[in-house]
């Protein structure tokens, strides 16, 4: 099986990590979102996440392809787990 020349990587994508420790406004979260997919959507490919929300016991998990989001709590906190936010970004250009 011959599959040289079948496959090709762009540089141009990458991926990037954001990890915010402690608590985060969900509202702040959602506007920071919206605007960053108006502005970039069509070069995020996908985003997905673990956010940890002010004055709420369960996590936030999201995940968005392009400019579709979706999220909702889950499983909550354990004891004793440090509340932090993790993001990651994957598209096109991202630097």
């Amino acid at each position: 099986l011959n599959t040289d020349g079948e496959h090709e990587h762009d540089n141009s994508v990458s991926s990037i990590s954001i990890i915010q420790p402690g608590n985060v406004d969900l509202e702040l979260v959602q506007k920071w979102v919206g605007q960053l997919l108006q502005e970039k959507g069509a070069q995020i490919y996908r985003m997905k996440g673990v956010l940890s929300i002010s004055n709420a016991d369960d996590k936030f998990v999201y995940q968005a392809v392009h400019m579709l989001f979706r999220g909702n709590f889950d499983d909550k906190w354990e004891a004793g787990e440090p509340r932090e936010s993790k993001l990651v970004f994957i598209g096109k250009n991202l630097d």
